[in-house]
C-alpha cells in the first residue's frame, strides 16, 4: 500500500528539468550593443526642450529689441519736435528784433538777441545783429520808457537849450575842442536831447579836429598824426567818412609806419617815404619835418649804405644820391662823395661827370 502511495507519488512529482520549462526565464545576458538597442533613448526628449529653451530666448530677445526700438524713435520724434518748436520760437523773436531796433529800443533788442544766443549760438544772423545793436546803443542811448508818461512832468530843460546854444556858438567859431565839452556835457545831462542834431555836431567837431591834428592847422601850431587818426576813427561813429578825411587818414598812417623803418631798414624806409611823397609830400610829423625831407635824408643814408659795398653795389649808391639831388642840391660832402664813387665806377672820359646841382 505504501508503495503504491509512494509510486503515486512520486509520479505526481515533476522532475527537475519540467520545472525548469514552466518557470518564467531571466533574459539572457546581452552584450553592450544590444543592451544599447534595448534601452529606453533619452536623446529626443534633450532636443525638444533645448530647441523649447533657444525659441524662447530668441523671442525674449526679439521683444526687447521691438521695445527699445521703440522707445528709441519715440524719444527721437519727441527732442525733433522739441527743436523745431524751439527754432520756431527763436525764429519769432529774431523776428521782433528788427521791430524794436526801427522803433529805437535797443535794450529790449539786446535782450532778445542775448536770449536767442543762449538757446543756439550758432542761430543764423544773431551775434552780427547784436553787434549792430551794441554800437546803436553806444552812438545813440534810447531813453527809459515810462507805462504812464502821462504822469510825468514836464522835464526843465533850460539847461539843456543853455548848453546846446553855447555848442552853435563853438560850431561857427569851429573851436572844435570845446565843441567836444559842451557835447559831452549835453549828452550827460540828457542823452535824448536832440539826439541827430548832436550826433551831426560830433561828427562836424571829430572830422575837422582830427584834420587840424594830421595838417598842423587851427588851433594845433604841430601836428599830431597819431591823434588824427583817432578822431577820424571816433568820428566814423557818427557817420563815413568823405574822401577827404579818409584820405589824409591813409596818409598819416603810411608816415608812421616809413618812420617806424628809421635806422633800422633804409631800403624800406626808402620804399614808404616814396609811396607817401607821392600823395602827400608836405605831411610831417611832430617834428616838422616833411614826407619829402624824410625821404630825401632816407636817399642820403641809404647811398652810405650802398657805397661800403663792392662792385655793382657800390655804384647803386649814385643813384640813390642822385635821386635825392632831384629833391634837394647835395651839400659839399655828398657832392664829394659823388664825385669820387662817379670816377670810380666809371672811368674819366673826354667828358667828366659831375655830381648833380640841380633844385626843383
Amino acid at each position: 500500500m505504501m508503495n503504491e502511495n509512494q509510486q503515486n507519488n512520486n509520479t505526481n512529482v515533476p522532475d527537475n528539468s519540467d520545472l525548469a520549462q514552466t518557470q518564467p526565464q531571466a533574459p539572457e545576458t546581452s552584450t553592450p550593443d544590444e543592451l544599447v538597442n534595448t534601452q529606453p533613448q533619452p536623446v529626443a526628449k534633450k532636443k525638444f526642450r533645448s530647441g523649447f529653451l533657444i525659441s524662447f530666448l530668441v523671442l525674449i530677445v526679439a521683444i526687447a529689441l521691438g521695445s527699445f526700438a521703440g522707445y528709441s524713435t519715440g524719444v527721437s520724434e519727441r527732442v525733433s519736435a522739441e527743436g523745431t518748436l524751439v527754432s520756431s520760437q527763436l525764429g519769432d523773436q529774431f523776428k521782433l528784433v528788427q521791430q524794436d531796433l526801427d522803433a529805437g529800443r535797443y535794450s529790449v533788442a539786446r535782450q532778445r538777441l542775448e536770449f536767442i544766443i543762449g538757446q543756439d549760438p550758432s542761430f543764423p544772423g544773431a551775434s552780427e545783429k547784436l553787434a549792430e545793436v551794441l554800437v546803436k546803443q553806444a552812438i545813440t542811448p534810447s531813453p527809459v520808457p515810462t507805462e504812464t508818461p502821462t504822469l510825468t512832468p514836464t522835464p526843465d530843460t533850460r539847461n539843456q537849450e543853455a548848453i546846446f546854444a553855447q555848442a552853435q556858438q563853438q560850431l561857427t567859431n569851429k573851436d572844435w575842442s570845446n565843441l567836444m565839452g559842451s557835447l559831452d556835457s549835453l549828452r550827460k545831462a540828457d542823452p535824448a536831447y536832440k539826439t541827430a542834431i548832436v550826433d551831426s555836431m560830433y561828427y562836424t567837431a571829430l572830422r575837422n579836429r582830427g584834420l587840424d591834428q594830421i595838417l598842423g592847422t587851427g588851433a594845433y601850431k604841430t601836428t599830431n598824426l597819431e591823434g588824427g587818426i583817432y578822431d577820424l576813427t571816433l568820428a566814423e561813429r557818427f557817420g563815413p567818412l568823405d574822401g577827404q578825411a579818409d584820405g589824409l587818414r591813409n596818409f598819416a598812417r603810411m608816415y608812421i609806419t616809413a618812420a617806424s623803418f628809421w635806422d633800422v631798414n633804409w631800403p624800406q624806409a626808402v620804399d614808404s617815404f616814396r609811396q607817401v611823397v607821392q600823395f602827400a609830400p608836405n605831411l610831417r610829423d611832430s617834428s616838422n619835418v616833411t614826407a619829402s625831407q624824410r625821404l630825401y635824408q632816407a636817399l642820403l643814408h641809404y647811398g652810405d649804405q650802398l657805397a661800403t659795398g663792392k662792385g655793382k653795389d657800390q655804384c647803386k649808391a649814385l643813384d640813390a644820391w642822385n635821386e635825392a639831388s632831384a629833391i634837394q642840391q647835395l651839400n659839399n660832402d655828398y657832392q664829394y662823395k659823388f664825385v669820387q664813387l662817379n670816377n670810380t665806377c666809371n672811368p674819366a672820359t673826354d667828358t667828366p661827370s659831375v655830381a648833380p646841382t640841380t633844385n626843383p
